[in-house]
């Protein structure tokens, strides 16, 4: 992958998280924060996805996330879930789900079953990755 394409991809991820944050109506002084965020969560999952599967990859780019997050929330006197949630949004395998949907309209049923299940697994690294980095940020609270 080029330079020019890493940079294309960054900037992408950025103003998705960014039109994420305005949707859910985040603090213009937020904004920025989440929109990085999200960006360099999916920098994290193109680092890791050529090595490894797109599952594991979503699991580190969504612990990436959790992970500024937590640190940016603290600095910024903020719940880490106000920048989590649009940190994610690059994340989510929507194209799997249309591509589901296409699957099982044109009759190939086993084709759709292996693409719901691989939005299952991706949809369950997001959820795991975000709880294991939030899970050590409060244990280490205590």
């Amino acid at each position: 992958m080029t330079f020019y394409d890493l940079t294309l991809q960054f900037l992408a991820a950025f103003l998705a998280s960014g039109g994420f944050a305005v949707l859910y109506k985040i603090p213009l002084n937020l904004l920025y924060y989440a929109s990085l965020v999200g960006a360099v969560g999916w920098l994290g999952y193109l680092a890791v996805v050529p090595f490894s599967g797109a599952v594991f990859a979503t699991f580190v780019a969504a612990a990436v996330v959790s992970l500024l997050a937590e640190e940016l929330s603290r600095f910024l006197k903020t719940p880490a879930t106000t920048l989590a949630v649009p940190g994610i949004i690059p994340l989510v395998p929507g194209m799997r789900v249309y591509r589901s949907m296409e699957y099982f309209l044109q009759g190939d049923n086993l084709g759709g079953l292996n693409e719901v299940a691989m939005t299952l697994l991706i949809a369950g690294a997001i959820a795991f990755g975000l709880a294991v980095i939030g899970s050590m940020f409060r244990l280490k609270k205590r």
